[in-house]
């Protein structure tokens, strides 16, 4: 539902494909809200499409910014993102200072902020502050932005291995992927984020022909980023992670999306990975970082676990 007289204004369903069109030009800085809009559009009429809601700060988009905003159900919890379309943020920093698109003064809430550019940070830390918030990270996450398009899609090469078979992942797999998972599968409600994602999003799993062993997976995240690839040590150096990126593209490309992933920069085996696979790299910084009220009693140091959140980071595990 509309708020009439806030500051973002919903984009409408029918002005979504017009807006796509113009954030391409911005590439990369622009693929993050790119995704969150194709990833809106796929999840149109189902459960999911509740969650994700794309702003903006003037009817004419290309002269503010906007904002895209996931919900975790039932909960204060939200993951935003943002871009904007000129230099000047004015806009678009007025609108996130004042929108009641955001429960602030909820002692529970929380903000993923996600794959934020580097020169959005000053915004991101005036919009922190002023809401009386504060970083739940001693230091953000820099991150590395991959991408590939259609027109790469000839560079794709899913061919398997006799002895393993590709298909997608099922909801009994959901323990397993937390568990593997590290960090990310020890927070709240990261049960019900990969069920989501498995349930509505393109996903696969590499199975034993003989077994039916998941030997390697992937999903793909709501902001329409490759996330929680993974293969299992034992079966590691075999060329899975290949095999599971290049399939996807094969299938996600032709479905309009952008394929993504967000890679921390100092992970330098993942980052050789996605180069040698054909990825676009950005040679700008992008950032994920956690915020919460400053009445929320945890210390500002290390990964934090506040109440319901949902996993921030686009893990990228080593291969």
């Amino acid at each position: 539902m509309d708020s009439p007289g806030d500051p973002l204004h919903l984009v409408p369903w029918e002005k979504m494909e017009e807006l796509s069109k113009k954030l391409l030009p911005h590439a990369p800085h622009s693929l993050h809200v790119y995704g969150a809009i194709r990833m809106a559009l796929r999840w149109r009429g189902t459960e999911a499409s509740r969650r994700i809601t794309i702003y903006s700060t003037n009817d004419r988009f290309e002269d503010g910014g906007i904002v895209a905003i996931y919900k975790v159900t039932n909960s204060n919890d939200i993951r935003i993102t943002f871009h904007c379309f000129k230099e000047n943020v004015t806009s678009l920093k007025n609108a996130l200072l004042t929108t009641g698109r955001i429960d602030w003064n909820s002692p529970e809430t929380t903000i993923f902020f996600i794959s934020i550019p580097e020169k959005l940070m000053p915004l991101t830390k005036d919009l922190v502050s002023y809401r009386n918030f504060k970083f739940l990270t001693s230091n953000h996450t820099n991150l590395i932005y991959e991408w590939k398009t259609i027109d790469q899609l000839d560079s794709c090469s899913s061919l398997c291995p006799q002895d393993v078979r590709l298909a997608p992942l099922s909801l009994e797999s959901v323990d397993l992927i937390m568990n593997c998972w590290g960090v990310g599968g020890d927070l709240p409600g990261a049960d019900e984020y990969i069920a989501t994602l498995i349930t509505h999003n393109p996903n696969l799993g590499v199975y034993s022909r003989s077994t039916g062993e998941l030997r390697a997976f992937v999903l793909f995240s709501e902001f329409s980023l490759l996330t929680i690839l993974y293969t299992m040590e034992e079966h590691r150096r075999k060329g899975y992670a290949q095999l599971l990126c290049n399939a996807m593209c094969e299938k996600l490309l032709p479905l309009g999306f952008i394929v993504g992933a967000t890679i921390v920069k100092v992970n330098t085996a993942s980052l050789a990975l996605f180069e040698s696979l054909g990825f676009q790299s950005s040679p700008n910084i992008f950032v994920n970082i956690l915020a919460a009220p400053l009445s929320m009693n945890e210390p500002l140091v290390g990964p934090i676990k506040p109440k319901n959140p949902r996993p921030f980071l686009s893990k990228i595990s080593k291969k």
